[in-house]
């Protein structure tokens, strides 16, 4: 039986009882190779919350009976259970626990983790901390040989500069016609995701180029990074 990893106890975490049936469940089933915390339950700059999720990464020679829901179930009283597509090709069983207790489970075989590790798609979610709970498979030699604890932003070339500001403006003249043909939802799904995104990709790079700025995916923790004069702006790009 592969040797167990132990979790430092929280008396704050309220995840703590998932943690530790999983770990537990994991030592007995020769399946499971590893089980790693990431996400906020790892940071040191932007911790841990009372409205934070568990994410993990499962490593197992059995996906399926994670895909099925199966094993979810063993750590808890399971209100809601669905499944994405995730980075790696692999999939991610996500749980509410009780009321609101969210898990996100990334599933990946050994040799999915491994690729994932060499591909540096790992790299992408472990970068600001991880933490192995159970090792059953040397993972604790092998993730540090991939995964440096560092986060990198490109700034962009100008090619890709006047690419996005004109992709921009094509997109406000197809939503304006959308919205002359009465095609409200296509209109608003194009003002209100598409050009939002693009938007937040030249904020980002705003801040890339004016300060060292570590700015986070999908518009996080944009209060805490982005200028103030921006964010005064912002107020104005969304109905009220």
């Amino acid at each position: 039986m592969a040797d167990r990893k132990e979790i430092d106890m929280n008396d704050n975490d309220r995840y703590n009882d998932i943690k530790q049936k999983l770990i537990e469940y994991a030592g007995q089933d020769e399946a499971i190779k590893a089980v790693i915390a990431i996400g906020s339950s790892t940071r040191f700059d932007v911790p841990a919350d009372e409205y934070s999720d568990l994410d993990l990464i499962i490593v197992t020679n059995c996906p399926d009976r994670w895909y099925s829901g199966e094993y979810p179930e063993i750590f808890g009283n399971v209100s809601i259970s669905f499944i994405e597509p995730t980075l790696g090709g692999g999939k991610e069983r996500r749980c509410i626990y009780d009321a609101d207790r969210d898990v996100d489970m990334i599933i990946f075989t050994p040799l999915q983790f491994e690729n994932s590790l060499k591909e540096g798609v790992a790299q992408w979610v472990m970068n600001r901390g991880w933490k192995l709970l159970y090792d059953g498979g040397d993972y604790e030699e092998m993730i540090p040989q991939f995964v440096k604890l560092e986060v990198h932003h490109a700034v962009m070339t100008s090619e890709e500069y006047e690419n996005t500001v004109n992709d921009f403006f094509f997109h406000n003249i197809w939503a304006c016609k959308k919205l002359k043909r009465g095609e409200l939802w296509a209109a608003k799904m194009c003002i209100d995701t598409y050009l939002k995104n693009l938007l937040l990709k030249m904020i980002m790079q705003y801040q890339l180029c004016i300060s060292d700025t570590d700015v986070w995916h999908d518009g996080r923790f944009l209060d805490r990074w982005a200028e103030s004069s921006v964010l005064g702006e912002l107020k104005d790009c969304f109905a009220h």
